[in-house]
């Protein structure tokens, strides 16, 4: 069944999303990646693709515009921060009604997601989180390397193209459905007011509030570690996200949390889920279905 677009009104703000699956399994939440209003990618829910349909073979997903991306609005700076967003999905998650939800994020969104694990994990059924750069500690990533010389104008169709195909080891992906969805995300209202905030210098010096928000984090791994299964989904081919640094967060996440797992897809960049759709489902649904195989009933939605 092909995804649904949704709205909801969070706080007076609209926040848009794809929906695809069916009711009665415990639903997944994807966060999207990408650093809103500053990376050369217009991001948005439209990037998961043909993975969002395959997950929803047999549970709900839905796959978040997150505030300033696609449809979602962008109701302050603070929103763009790793706190703002925690908040932001906290609330998202309660407005939608669920009970649990299984927490996958790509790139920023995976770092996001961990955040939100740490702080609510009583919402949170497992977490996956996709070639993010940022999650580990041992830096922001190589954005600034990889995507140096991008061409101008940014967000135009020929600029996304370039920064896709940088990221890509499969190019076949690159199709006009994307560029349309991500042309149309960059010339949005959330996006332009996006981009008008990280104009203001004191926001990107605080650089989306990761400094200060990984301090915290890795003192509530140290003491405590994460308290729901988890797995990393890393690529071979990845041009931002470094096998070392995944390997890295397994290690410190499997310390005090015996269900971490550790999945790389070969043959593939930064965006397995879109070049490697049926690899990267299966690896993740099996997760969801042997999760959910041990909550309690309940707990499904």
């Amino acid at each position: 069944m092909k995804p649904t677009t949704r709205s909801i009104t969070v706080n007076g703000a609209q926040v848009s999303m794809l929906q695809a699956g069916p009711t009665g399994a415990t639903p997944a939440l994807l966060l999207h990646g990408g650093r809103t209003g500053q990376s050369p990618i217009a991001y948005g829910s439209h990037l998961w693709g043909k993975a969002l349909q395959l997950l929803g073979a047999d549970r709900p997903v839905v796959a978040l515009d997150l505030p300033g991306a696609g449809g979602s609005d962008l109701v302050s700076p603070n929103q763009l921060t790793i706190d703002g967003l925690r908040e932001h999905l906290d609330q998202v998650i309660a407005a939608l009604g669920f009970e649990k939800v299984h927490v996958v994020g790509h790139d920023i969104g995976g770092l996001a997601g961990l955040w939100l694990t740490l702080s609510s994990p009583r919402k949170i059924a497992s977490l996956s989180i996709v070639a993010s750069a940022m999650a580990p500690p041992m830096g922001d990533g190589l954005d600034d390397i990889v995507f140096q010389s991008v061409p101008a104008p940014l967000w135009s169709r020929e600029s996304q193209f370039w920064a896709f195909d940088r990221l890509s080891y499969f190019h076949a992906h690159i199709d006009d459905g994307l560029l349309d969805a991500c042309v149309a995300a960059g010339n949005g209202a959330p996006h332009r007011a996006a981009v008008a905030a990280m104009r203001d210098e004191a926001i990107r010096m605080r650089n989306f509030g990761i400094p200060a928000m990984k301090g915290k984090m890795w003192a509530i791994l140290r003491d405590k570690g994460i308290g729901v299964p988890t797995q990393l989904v890393w690529s071979d081919n990845d041009p931002l996200a470094a096998r070392d640094g995944g390997n890295m967060l397994f290690h410190i996440l499997a310390e005090k949390q015996y269900a971490t797992y550790f999945h790389i897809i070969n043959r593939a960049g930064s965006f397995a889920f879109r070049e490697q759709p049926e690899t990267f489902a299966e690896i993740v649904g099996s997760f969801h279905d042997g999760v959910d195989a041990m909550m309690p009933a309940k707990s499904a939605a």
